[in-house]
């Protein structure tokens, strides 16, 4: 069928295809993205001689440690930080509900120097939050608060912060797998390498724990958190000399937590949360830094 002017009901129809398929990537609402080529696909980075921090598109962060060339130290050691909303069971287990990336927005730019960064979104359920974001003195400070529980009303939430540290060493099994390296000789250097490796913790109430990184341990337990954690302080070899230092403000804390009793050296996660409770405001803050 041809309409006046020369319009025929196919070209209708591509034209109604094109404006569609348009609608729905304008209706993607994923962050902005910098202009700068190194960090294409970030909303927000940061960079000093210890470390690089990103956080792309879908809001998920991304924490390279630089050795001493100015480069990371390795494609595999990057430590993730995300934002998290828990649904708390009866039985005080957490669900954390994943975030809709096309919920995500921020009144501000992408920007090389992220100053009170503040992000909003959803979650399944349709619980809103805004995360806060900011560099403070070299460090990274983070926090946020729900806004909205949507439709999640039947169990308590809170809003959280997830930093996963990976397999410290997860090239050494590659080494060790090799049929030209001497087995003996990856094992002495191996615990060379480990010999002054440190995780040291301080408890919410002024008690400080060293925790032994070789042994297999339940992170989760009581043992290793105790009432909360307020700082956290990590080295390992394979960082080349730089330390993770991580701290609760106050009415926050943190809890270690790993997938099972394994050493922590394979891997662990740090949840941080405030006191909702003590913290209506969203005050609390989350400090990373890499020294």
């Amino acid at each position: 069928m041809r309409f006046s002017g020369g319009m025929n009901v196919r070209s209708l129809r591509t034209g109604l295809v094109a404006f569609l398929m348009v609608g729905a990537f304008s209706a993607k609402a994923d962050l902005p993205s910098l202009d700068d080529r190194k960090w294409v696909g970030c909303f927000l980075a940061l960079e000093n001689k210890h470390y690089q921090f990103s956080v792309n598109t879908q809001g998920k962060g991304k924490i390279e440690v630089l050795g001493a060339k100015g480069t990371p130290v390795s494609s595999k050691l990057w430590v993730s930080v995300e934002f998290i909303v828990q649904e708390i069971l009866p039985d005080g287990k957490a669900v954390t509900k994943a975030i809709k990336p096309e919920s995500l927005e921020s009144a501000q730019t992408a920007t090389l120097k992220p100053q009170n960064i503040v992000i909003r979104g959803k979650v399944t359920g349709d619980a809103a939050f805004e995360a806060y974001m900011t560099e403070d003195r070299g460090a990274i400070s983070v926090g946020g608060k729900l806004v909205d529980a949507g439709g999640l009303t039947k169990n308590p939430l809170r809003f959280g912060v997830r930093v996963n540290f990976p397999n410290a060493y997860a090239n050494e099994k590659e080494k060790a797998a090799d049929p030209k390296v001497d087995a003996k000789k990856a094992a002495k250097d191996f615990e060379q390498k480990i010999g002054k490796d440190r995780l040291q913790l301080k408890w919410t109430d002024g008690k400080p724990l060293k925790q032994d990184l070789t042994a297999s341990i339940d992170a989760t337990s009581k043992e290793v958190n105790g009432p909360g954690i307020a700082a956290l302080s990590l080295e390992y070899s394979s960082y080349q000399g730089n330390k993770f230092i991580l701290l609760a403000s106050d009415n926050s804390s943190m809890t270690l937590s790993n997938a099972s009793a394994k050493p922590m050296n394979t891997g662990f996660v740090v949840y941080w949360a405030a006191d909702p409770a003590k913290d209506p405001e969203g005050k609390a803050r989350l400090t990373i830094d890499v020294k």
